[in-house]
């Protein structure tokens, strides 16, 4: 007589069945590149696309950008509403004071080999952070977007430290330094390792590039995220996978390749030789058939204000003429085109821009992670 299959692997398939036999409820945008052609996911109230303008929770992007704050749209997605400005305040203040890095940690990572690659110290960083997080089992809504604030301000310290910086008292900058400059700026110092402040201007920009590039379509990383927000409520958790997605499809990283290609032009003609040399005659990164996303034309306008070298001048043109060339076989410009054009622009190392991107999005990844898990789907 044949053994009967345990109870649980039938419970198990019925299951599976169910899941294969119920319709989907939307199909998954398709802007931009690396999604998942025609798979399901629940619709979300985080993202919406209408008529070239993209929208965070309702609000367009465009006026997130102006404003310029990544902490007021971090807020934004973590908790669905905007700050007020005692809440916004008071926010800055936990992020800027939580910028504090234990010496252990900082051993751990300053002993990382120096070839390691600077996007592979994404994953590892949120981990090694979240082992030594004063609340790790604390699982409620509350405490899950603390520990993920905490992860989000300590990261960058650990990055200093791994690009060969010391601390002061624990922090990257002295602490005057830090209350007087914003995330992105922040970030953009230690990415850039030239221990130079930046302009106001260029900040701004950073705020931008931050904003434009912490929610896309659901991308494999994406689906990830809410994988884990499906089953525990955990987003530091749902940032492990998410990260360790990221990184393992960019190990023949398009943003490098993107930065350094740009950097290697010298005039605008010198970029359409290359182009009409090109076989295929293809883009492998950055455009895209369809409608231009809104965010695109935010990050063109600040890519303009950060002309001030001869380099940035040629560069820019350079970009814009190869934009021009593909528009006229209806190529478009993704975000992450004219976020990587902003951040080569902004001086950041052409192996450093996937790892800023990484870093705006692990504030997507956190709210779609607590948005699954709030939906009870």
């Amino acid at each position: 007589m044949d053994a009967m299959p345990a109870s649980q692997l039938v419970k198990g398939l019925r299951h599976l069945v169910k899941d294969v036999a119920t319709p989907p409820v939307s199909k998954v945008n398709r802007i931009g590149t690396g999604e998942l052609n025609g798979a399901a996911t629940k619709s979300t109230s985080l993202i919406s696309f209408d008529d070239q303008q993209v929208r965070y929770c309702s609000i367009d992007v465009q006026q997130l950008c102006d404003e310029g704050s990544f902490e007021a749209v971090i807020w934004l997605l973590l908790n669905g509403d905007v700050a007020n400005g005692e809440q916004l305040a008071d926010w800055c203040s936990i992020l800027n004071e939580a910028a504090v890095v234990d010496q252990p940690i900082a051993d751990m990572i300053g002993a990382v080999p120096l070839q390691t690659r600077p996007l592979d110290l994404l994953p590892l960083g949120i981990s090694l952070l979240s082992c030594f997080d004063p609340t790790p089992c604390d699982r409620n809504l509350a405490a899950t977007r603390s520990q993920f604030w905490r992860v989000l301000a300590q990261l960058p310290v650990l990055l200093h430290v791994a690009f060969g910086g010391r601390l002061s008292d624990g922090r990257a900058f002295d602490e005057d330094t830090d209350r007087s400059t914003s995330f992105a700026g922040r970030l953009l110092r230690i990415l850039r390792d030239d221990n130079v402040a930046p302009s106001p201007t260029e900040e701004h920009a950073m705020n931008a590039v931050l904003i434009c590039e912490c929610l896309t379509e659901q991308r494999p990383a994406c689906m990830l995220a809410r994988m884990f927000g499906d089953t525990v409520n955990d987003a530091v958790a749902g940032l492990k996978a998410a990260s360790a997605m990221y990184v393992s499809q960019l190990r023949n990283d398009p943003f490098a390749w993107t930065a350094e290609k740009l950097k290697s032009f010298k005039t605008p003609e010198q970029t359409e030789q290359w182009w009409l040399a090109r076989t295929p005659q293809a883009m492998p990164f950055g455009f895209q058939e369809e409608r231009e996303d809104g965010r695109s034309e935010v990050l063109r306008h600040h890519c303009r204000e950060l002309l001030g070298t001869v380099e940035n001048m040629v560069m820019e043109a350079s970009a814009s003429r190869l934009e021009t060339l593909l528009a006229r076989e209806n190529q478009q410009p993704t975000v992450d085109w004219t976020a990587t054009r902003a951040l080569t622009l902004l001086g950041v190392p052409e192996d450093r821009v996937s790892l800023a991107i990484g870093i705006a999005r692990m504030v997507g990844w956190a709210a779609q992670t607590i948005e699954q898990h709030g939906s009870g789907n």
